[in-house]
């Protein structure tokens, strides 16, 4: 089931031995397994891991300098069709434009506002 990495670990030398790389798979196909066979629930998993990895991906472009914004507000079913995804057993969930902002984009220089950290954090 989890073989989307193909030998690209193998290839990195990702693993210092090949128990760490058994260990490592058999982490992975426990849990991939135990969302779709115990809990039922693969698909609400994979799509948060989706949005980790976004978060990921977007300060990662920003180090680059590049802008990027996460879309959700999306035809699915439409991108799925255009890029054939549904065929390859994939589905869109989030859209992430990355590029440079226009030099005329007046909003990329206005100051940005947020809420104060005490009214989005909780300290626990």
């Amino acid at each position: 089931m989890v073989t989307f990495w193909g030998n690209y670990e193998g290839i990195s030398q990702r693993f210092a031995t090949p128990e760490a790389k058994a260990a490592n798979d058999k982490g992975r196909k426990f849990f991939a397994y135990m969302h779709r066979k115990d809990l039922h629930d693969d698909a609400e998993w994979m799509a948060k891991q989706v949005y980790l990895n976004v978060g990921n991906f977007l300060l990662g472009v920003a180090a680059l300098g590049l802008d990027a914004v996460p879309i959700e507000g999306f035809d699915a079913a439409i991108l799925d069709a255009e890029f054939g995804l549904k065929e390859k057993g994939y589905t869109s969930l989030v859209v992430v434009p990355v590029g440079h902002h226009s030099v005329e984009d007046f909003n990329a220089t206005l100051p940005k506002s947020r809420l104060p950290q005490n009214t989005t954090l909780t300290e626990v």
